[in-house]
């Protein structure tokens, strides 16, 4: 974990490239799988599997944000080589049950599921196998926790080995233990946290297409 003061990365890029001079010092190398959760982890996962010389994926995720608040997160949905992860957050998911009901959170999934089939069938070249390997979970960063928790859900289910969570910034309380990760390497953890895109001088949507051209770019680096 880094230090506490004010930290604002250029963008997601730098931070990529930070994250990866850590893991190479911690001894990841070129037998890591190195996944960026769709979409905003990408080019945050680019230049840190290009340090690492590290195989580089995406993993589809979609946030479930709870109706009239969809910025707030009830869980999250993952999908990787047809396997699914699913996380619901305890206390926004109770809260969001009795004030919306089963229907309207099941209605919101249901959307969210088509998404992220559609998702993961467009980047399903770039999936490649996880049994037994060390796997470097990559995102901007971690506000709630629920995408990298379905994440982590469906890694595990895919046969991965060490799971590594590495992120720029989270807030403090969110840089401890989660399930099924070995390891958790984060670059700041502010004590007083508002939004991830707080923590970036440029913080601008990611399209699909800059997605698609980063993976195309590791695999033909010489492209």
């Amino acid at each position: 974990m880094g230090r506490h003061e004010a930290v604002k990365f250029q963008d997601r890029a730098q931070a990529g490239a930070l994250l990866g001079e850590v893991l190479a010092a911690q001894g990841l190398g070129a037998d890591t799988v190195v996944l960026g959760l769709l979409r905003g982890g990408l080019p945050v996962a680019a230049p840190l599997a290009h340090r690492l010389g590290a195989e580089l994926g995406a993993l589809a995720v979609r946030k479930l944000g709870v109706p009239g608040h969809a910025e707030v997160a009830f869980g999250a949905i993952a999908s990787y080589r047809r396997v699914a992860g699913r996380y619901l957050v305890p206390s926004v998911h109770h809260h969001a049950l009795a004030s919306v009901g089963t229907a309207g959170l099941q209605a919101v999934e249901e959307r969210a599921a088509a998404e992220l089939e559609v998702l993961a069938a467009r980047f399903a070249d770039f999936a490649p196998p996880l049994a037994g390997r060390t796997v470097v979970l990559c995102d901007d960063g971690l506000a709630t926790g629920a995408t990298m928790h379905a994440s982590l859900d469906v890694v595990t289910r895919c046969g991965a080995g060490q799971v590594v969570v590495a992120v720029p910034v989270a807030p403090r309380d969110r840089v401890h233990a989660m399930e099924g990760a070995s390891a958790i390497v984060v670059l700041h953890s502010p004590r007083d946290f508002s939004a991830v895109g707080a923590h970036y001088e440029d913080f601008s949507q990611v399209q699909e297409d800059t997605v698609a051209a980063l993976l195309r770019g590791s695999q033909n680096p010489e492209a």
